[in-house]
Protein backbone atom coordinates (compact mmCIF):
# COMPACT_ATOMS: atom_id res chain seq x y z
CA UNK A 1 0.00 0.00 0.00
CA UNK A 2 1.62 3.75 -0.83
CA UNK A 3 1.90 6.20 0.89
CA UNK A 4 -0.42 8.19 -0.73
CA UNK A 5 -3.60 5.70 -0.25
CA UNK A 6 -3.00 5.14 3.66
CA UNK A 7 -2.57 9.38 3.70
CA UNK A 8 -5.90 9.50 2.11
CA UNK A 9 -7.41 6.91 4.41
CA UNK A 10 -6.53 8.46 6.93
CA UNK A 11 -7.75 12.06 6.15
CA UNK A 12 -11.13 10.83 5.10
CA UNK A 13 -11.17 8.47 8.02
CA UNK A 14 -10.31 12.09 10.19
CA UNK A 15 -13.12 13.85 8.69
CA UNK A 16 -15.57 11.27 8.93
CA UNK A 17 -15.00 10.51 12.79
CA UNK A 18 -15.18 14.19 13.29
CA UNK A 19 -18.32 15.05 10.92
CA UNK A 20 -20.31 12.27 12.88
CA UNK A 21 -19.76 12.96 16.43
CA UNK A 22 -20.03 16.53 15.84
CA UNK A 23 -23.07 16.55 14.27
CA UNK A 24 -25.03 13.61 15.14
CA UNK A 25 -22.65 12.52 18.35
CA UNK A 26 -25.65 12.15 20.65
CA UNK A 27 -27.12 9.57 18.21
CA UNK A 28 -24.00 7.97 17.60
CA UNK A 29 -22.52 7.54 21.08
CA UNK A 30 -26.42 6.25 22.11
CA UNK A 31 -26.02 3.41 19.48
CA UNK A 32 -22.60 2.76 20.46
CA UNK A 33 -23.13 2.27 24.30
CA UNK A 34 -26.49 0.01 23.47
CA UNK A 35 -23.86 -2.19 21.33
CA UNK A 36 -21.72 -2.22 24.55
CA UNK A 37 -24.80 -2.85 27.06
CA UNK A 38 -22.43 -0.51 29.40
CA UNK A 39 -23.72 2.34 31.76
CA UNK A 40 -20.53 4.00 33.64
CA UNK A 41 -20.24 5.37 36.89
CA UNK A 42 -22.48 2.24 38.04
CA UNK A 43 -22.39 0.34 41.15
CA UNK A 44 -19.70 -2.40 40.62
CA UNK A 45 -22.25 -5.15 41.76
CA UNK A 46 -24.72 -4.06 39.27
CA UNK A 47 -22.91 -2.91 36.73
CA UNK A 48 -22.69 -4.02 32.95
CA UNK A 49 -19.24 -2.58 31.56
CA UNK A 50 -16.33 -4.49 31.79
CA UNK A 51 -12.57 -3.25 32.51
CA UNK A 52 -12.40 -2.79 28.69
CA UNK A 53 -15.84 -1.25 27.74
CA UNK A 54 -16.03 1.12 30.54
CA UNK A 55 -13.21 3.61 29.40
CA UNK A 56 -14.88 3.83 25.73
CA UNK A 57 -18.27 4.59 27.44
CA UNK A 58 -17.13 6.97 29.81
CA UNK A 59 -15.51 8.92 26.86
CA UNK A 60 -18.83 8.84 25.07
CA UNK A 61 -21.52 9.49 27.68
CA UNK A 62 -21.18 13.35 27.86
CA UNK A 63 -22.58 13.00 23.95
CA UNK A 64 -25.76 11.87 25.62
CA UNK A 65 -26.01 15.30 27.59
CA UNK A 66 -25.19 17.39 24.58
CA UNK A 67 -27.65 19.65 23.49
CA UNK A 68 -26.32 20.85 19.97
CA UNK A 69 -24.33 20.37 17.38
CA UNK A 70 -22.20 23.14 19.14
CA UNK A 71 -22.36 20.94 22.35
CA UNK A 72 -21.07 18.36 20.30
CA UNK A 73 -17.99 20.21 19.14
CA UNK A 74 -17.18 21.12 22.46
CA UNK A 75 -17.10 17.63 24.18
CA UNK A 76 -15.84 15.79 20.67
CA UNK A 77 -12.20 18.31 21.59
CA UNK A 78 -12.38 17.50 25.16
CA UNK A 79 -13.23 13.53 25.71
CA UNK A 80 -11.10 12.44 22.02
CA UNK A 81 -8.33 15.11 22.05
CA UNK A 82 -5.82 12.80 22.58
CA UNK A 83 -7.35 10.60 19.63
CA UNK A 84 -7.43 13.29 17.17
CA UNK A 85 -3.67 14.15 17.65
CA UNK A 86 -2.52 11.03 17.29
CA UNK A 87 -4.31 10.92 14.28
CA UNK A 88 -2.71 14.42 12.88
CA UNK A 89 0.45 12.63 13.99
CA UNK A 90 -0.13 10.15 11.71
CA UNK A 91 -1.23 11.83 8.80
CA UNK A 92 2.03 14.33 9.03
CA UNK A 93 4.56 11.41 9.32
CA UNK A 94 2.59 9.73 6.44
CA UNK A 95 2.74 13.22 4.34
CA UNK A 96 6.72 13.21 5.32
CA UNK A 97 7.14 9.54 3.91
CA UNK A 98 5.47 10.17 0.46
CA UNK A 99 7.47 13.78 0.18
CA UNK A 100 10.71 11.90 1.12
CA UNK A 101 10.72 8.62 0.21
CA UNK A 102 14.44 8.39 -0.08
CA UNK A 103 14.81 9.35 3.15
CA UNK A 104 12.06 7.19 4.73
CA UNK A 105 13.09 4.32 3.22
CA UNK A 106 16.55 4.69 4.57
CA UNK A 107 15.18 5.44 8.16
CA UNK A 108 13.65 2.04 8.10
CA UNK A 109 16.49 0.01 7.10
CA UNK A 110 18.29 1.53 10.10
CA UNK A 111 16.05 0.89 12.55
CA UNK A 112 13.40 -1.78 11.65
CA UNK A 113 14.81 -4.87 12.93
CA UNK A 114 17.12 -7.10 10.94
CA UNK A 115 17.32 -10.74 11.11
CA UNK A 116 19.51 -12.31 13.59
CA UNK A 117 22.69 -13.34 12.24
CA UNK A 118 23.20 -17.34 12.06
CA UNK A 119 27.11 -16.48 14.14
CA UNK A 120 24.63 -14.61 17.18
CA UNK A 121 24.50 -16.86 20.06
CA UNK A 122 21.64 -18.03 22.51
CA UNK A 123 22.77 -16.17 25.51
CA UNK A 124 23.20 -12.75 23.53
CA UNK A 125 19.43 -13.06 22.83
CA UNK A 126 18.93 -13.52 26.20
CA UNK A 127 21.16 -10.90 27.57
CA UNK A 128 19.11 -8.20 25.51
CA UNK A 129 16.12 -9.64 26.67
CA UNK A 130 17.19 -8.90 29.93
CA UNK A 131 18.67 -5.71 29.63
CA UNK A 132 15.06 -4.86 27.70
CA UNK A 133 13.14 -6.35 30.62
CA UNK A 134 15.25 -4.53 33.10
CA UNK A 135 14.85 -0.97 31.22
CA UNK A 136 10.91 -1.40 31.17
CA UNK A 137 10.93 -2.57 34.66
CA UNK A 138 12.48 0.33 35.78
CA UNK A 139 10.65 3.05 33.49
CA UNK A 140 7.81 1.56 34.56
CA UNK A 141 8.15 1.48 38.45
CA UNK A 142 9.39 5.27 38.38
CA UNK A 143 5.85 5.86 36.23
CA UNK A 144 4.04 4.11 39.09
CA UNK A 145 5.80 5.46 41.61
CA UNK A 146 5.28 9.29 40.19
CA UNK A 147 1.90 8.67 39.43
CA UNK A 148 0.51 8.00 42.60
CA UNK A 149 3.53 8.88 44.51
CA UNK A 150 2.88 13.09 44.14
CA UNK A 151 1.31 14.90 45.66
CA UNK A 152 -2.37 16.38 44.42
CA UNK A 153 -1.16 13.96 41.11
CA UNK A 154 -1.72 10.86 43.26
CA UNK A 155 -5.00 11.67 43.83
CA UNK A 156 -6.08 12.61 40.06
CA UNK A 157 -4.41 9.31 39.44
CA UNK A 158 -6.74 6.90 41.87
CA UNK A 159 -9.97 8.93 40.57
CA UNK A 160 -8.99 8.09 37.22
CA UNK A 161 -8.22 4.82 38.13
CA UNK A 162 -11.39 4.30 39.94
CA UNK A 163 -13.59 6.12 37.18
CA UNK A 164 -12.16 3.84 34.59
CA UNK A 165 -13.43 0.67 36.78
CA UNK A 166 -16.96 2.35 36.90
CA UNK A 167 -16.18 3.94 40.60
CA UNK A 168 -17.47 7.16 41.07
CA UNK A 169 -16.41 7.89 44.73
CA UNK A 170 -18.11 11.22 46.65
CA UNK A 171 -16.08 14.38 47.06
CA UNK A 172 -16.50 14.99 50.76
CA UNK A 173 -17.60 12.02 51.95
CA UNK A 174 -15.60 9.29 49.81
CA UNK A 175 -17.33 6.65 51.09
CA UNK A 176 -20.78 7.33 50.16
CA UNK A 177 -20.53 5.36 47.41
CA UNK A 178 -21.10 2.28 47.83
CA UNK A 179 -18.28 0.86 45.32
CA UNK A 180 -15.66 2.50 47.45
CA UNK A 181 -16.62 -0.24 49.44
CA UNK A 182 -16.54 -2.72 47.34
CA UNK A 183 -13.07 -5.84 47.74
CA UNK A 184 -10.43 -5.80 44.99
CA UNK A 185 -7.10 -4.96 43.97
CA UNK A 186 -7.26 -1.13 43.37
CA UNK A 187 -10.12 0.16 46.47
CA UNK A 188 -9.19 -1.05 49.32
CA UNK A 189 -5.22 0.50 48.31
CA UNK A 190 -6.96 3.85 46.65
CA UNK A 191 -9.30 4.35 49.34
CA UNK A 192 -6.79 7.00 51.57
CA UNK A 193 -5.85 8.89 47.98
CA UNK A 194 -9.77 10.27 48.21
CA UNK A 195 -10.21 11.63 51.42
CA UNK A 196 -10.36 15.36 51.73
CA UNK A 197 -7.58 17.36 52.90
CA UNK A 198 -5.07 14.53 53.62
CA UNK A 199 -5.45 12.58 50.75
CA UNK A 200 -3.94 14.62 48.20
CA UNK A 201 -0.88 15.89 49.94
CA UNK A 202 -0.19 12.78 51.85
CA UNK A 203 0.45 10.55 48.52
CA UNK A 204 3.65 9.38 48.85
CA UNK A 205 2.63 7.77 52.56
CA UNK A 206 -0.44 6.05 50.81
CA UNK A 207 1.66 5.22 48.23
CA UNK A 208 3.82 3.05 50.41
CA UNK A 209 1.03 1.94 52.88
CA UNK A 210 -1.32 0.79 49.90
CA UNK A 211 1.24 -0.78 47.20
CA UNK A 212 4.10 -2.00 49.36
CA UNK A 213 3.72 -5.58 48.30
CA UNK A 214 4.03 -4.39 44.69
CA UNK A 215 6.75 -2.39 45.39
CA UNK A 216 8.84 -4.87 46.80
CA UNK A 217 7.58 -7.40 44.04
CA UNK A 218 8.63 -4.90 41.22
CA UNK A 219 11.76 -3.86 42.85
CA UNK A 220 13.06 -7.38 43.25
CA UNK A 221 11.64 -7.89 39.48
CA UNK A 222 14.19 -5.03 38.40
CA UNK A 223 17.16 -6.94 40.68
CA UNK A 224 16.51 -10.15 39.08
CA UNK A 225 16.69 -8.70 35.20
CA UNK A 226 19.99 -6.69 36.47
CA UNK A 227 21.52 -9.31 38.11
CA UNK A 228 20.41 -11.74 34.64
CA UNK A 229 22.03 -9.50 32.28
CA UNK A 230 24.96 -8.83 34.14
CA UNK A 231 25.49 -12.30 33.93
CA UNK A 232 24.95 -13.07 30.51
CA UNK A 233 26.91 -9.95 30.09
CA UNK A 234 30.28 -12.17 31.76
CA UNK A 235 29.23 -14.41 28.95
CA UNK A 236 28.41 -12.70 25.73
CA UNK A 237 29.55 -13.94 22.32
CA UNK A 238 32.98 -11.43 21.48
CA UNK A 239 33.04 -9.32 18.46
CA UNK A 240 35.01 -10.31 15.34
CA UNK A 241 37.24 -7.59 14.51
CA UNK A 242 35.98 -4.96 12.10
CA UNK A 243 37.96 -4.63 8.69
Amino acid sequence: MSATTVFKALQWGLILFCLVFGFVGGTVAEHVMDQLQCQPHADPTLRTCSWLTNPVALRLAPFLSANSPADYAFTLLSNFWGLIALWLLALGAVRWVEKHPTQATAWWRRWSPQPLALTVHRTDVLRWSARAAFWLLLLGFIAFCVALGTPIVGTDTARSVLHSLGCSPGTFDPFSSPCMKATGFWTPRLTFYVLPLAGPLLAPVWLVLGFWDVLIAWAVLIAAASFLHSSLSSRATPRPPRD
